[in-house]
């Protein structure tokens, strides 16, 4: 089976009130767990919420697309069921994917910034298809292609955000190239820190996702 990693962008102008809230706070995120088309087509989600509940759910109840919701307690978490009625570019997205014998890898995640991120098991050659019919104000970038071994920890599960950034701006700054043409400081000029906070970025980061490659 072949396996895609890709990030979507979503601009203010076509991103969802909730995906916004979440650049009001460091580290937080919504992660997509499960979700199902009504015959009415209501969407029906399920979310694991990393970010604070109230205030959360004081946003939620502003949104007019939700006609309602429910929700669970988790440990560093709280889950949330809702159901809502979608539209315009958000509905265009999903219909990207009809059709097609893609299936998601979960979660899917939310996070600050527009940014939405998801694996996917398909045949590559639907994948042009798919891509071109994401509407255009979202952009999207391919993080990997290759075999699906199962599970989800090669989609990146378990890094923190900071980690993720970091490891992000490595690889774009050609810190692992071969041979190399980045540096530790470049990373930390990218993402707002000291060189040395950098540096323990990189090795956390390293360290999780060599540990998710070699348990998987």
């Amino acid at each position: 089976m072949r396996y895609v990693r890709a990030e979507f962008a979503f601009p203010p102008s076509v991103r969802h009130p909730m995906h916004g809230f979440l650049d009001e706070g460091d580290g937080w995120r919504t992660e997509l767990l499960t979700w199902r088309r009504l015959p009415d087509e209501t969407l029906v989600t399920l979310f694991r919420v990393v970010a604070p509940r109230e205030r959360y759910l004081e946003r939620l109840r502003t949104v007019d697309s939700i006609d309602r919701f429910e929700t669970a307690p988790g440990d560093d978490a709280f889950y949330l069921k809702a159901y809502e009625r979608l539209g315009g570019p958000l509905e265009a997205f999903l219909g990207a994917f009809v059709d097609t014998e893609f299936l998601s890898v979960p979660p899917v995640v939310y996070r600050s910034g527009g940014r939405l991120s998801f694996g996917l098991i398909g045949p590559p050659n639907q994948l042009r298809g798919v891509l071109s019919a994401v509407p255009d104000p979202i952009d999207v970038t391919i993080e990997r292609i290759g075999s699906y071994g199962g599970g989800q920890r090669l989609a990146g599960v378990g890094l923190t955000e900071r980690q993720r950034e970091a490891l992000r701006a490595a690889h774009r700054a050609g810190y692992y190239d071969v041979p190399r043409s980045g540096s530790v400081a470049d990373v930390a000029e990218a993402i707002g820190c000291s060189p040395s906070t950098a540096g323990a970025h990189l090795r956390k980061g390293e360290a999780a996702l060599v540990g998710a490659s070699l348990d998987g």
